[in-house]
């Protein structure tokens, strides 16, 4: 990130609950998340990677044909890190954040939360939505509404460590590197035309 407030001025984190259609497009990228996972271990050719380290990959996919969107996301073992776009005839834009240690819940809500990101290189409290993931029985996710994922992709880092505290303890903890190829990919995701739907599982 360029400035130590980018990464407030990109979430909008005043929300009580997501719409309808908010939801839709969280579904279908944590669906869409949770068919890779199964084509990683069948049909690696399945999975776009658009960068590869010794820690994790990220991953570009366009589901837009099948009612869904742009997204990138930055897997490393259990715990992934994803930008995702609107649907059509949305604003909805979140990052996500999904591994093993977010405590389960049964419906979504506001949480209070500390967020500390290597760019910004401070721990700041602020309010995010804690949901059931809806792709991982028994799991749950965080997730920041975006402002402008145009505006979050131009500001993302190449390499960042992200930690997210709840109930005062550490829930999720995340180091990519690659980031700017991930903003490249996203962007000709963005801007080109939706691709067809992959029906691999």
């Amino acid at each position: 990130m360029n400035s130590k407030n980018a990464w407030m001025t990109l979430l909008c984190v005043a929300f009580a609950a997501p719409a309808a259609h908010a939801q839709s497009t969280l579904d279908k990228y944590l669906k869409r998340s949770t068919q890779g996972d199964a084509a990683t271990t069948s049909d690696s050719a399945s999975v776009k990677k658009v960068f590869e380290g010794p820690d994790g990959y990220w991953r570009v996919d366009d589901n837009r044909a099948a009612g869904g969107s742009c997204s990138v996301t930055y897997e490393a073992g259990a715990s992934k890190a994803g930008y995702v776009a609107p649907t059509s005839g949305s604003d909805a834009a979140f990052i996500v954040f999904s591994g093993p240690a977010i405590p389960p819940t049964k419906a979504g809500k506001n949480k209070k939360m500390t967020l500390y990101t290597s760019s910004n290189g401070a721990t700041q409290a602020v309010e995010a939505f804690h949901a059931p993931n809806t792709a991982e029985k028994g799991g749950g996710i965080i997730f920041f509404r975006l402002t402008d994922i145009e505006a979050a992709m131009a500001e993302i880092s190449d390499a960042e460590d992200i930690d997210v505290g709840l109930d005062n303890a550490k829930v999720f903890s995340i180091a990519w590197q690659g980031g700017h190829k991930a903003r490249a990919a996203m962007q000709e995701c963005l801007r080109g035309a939706p691709q067809e739907a992959n029906t691999k599982p």
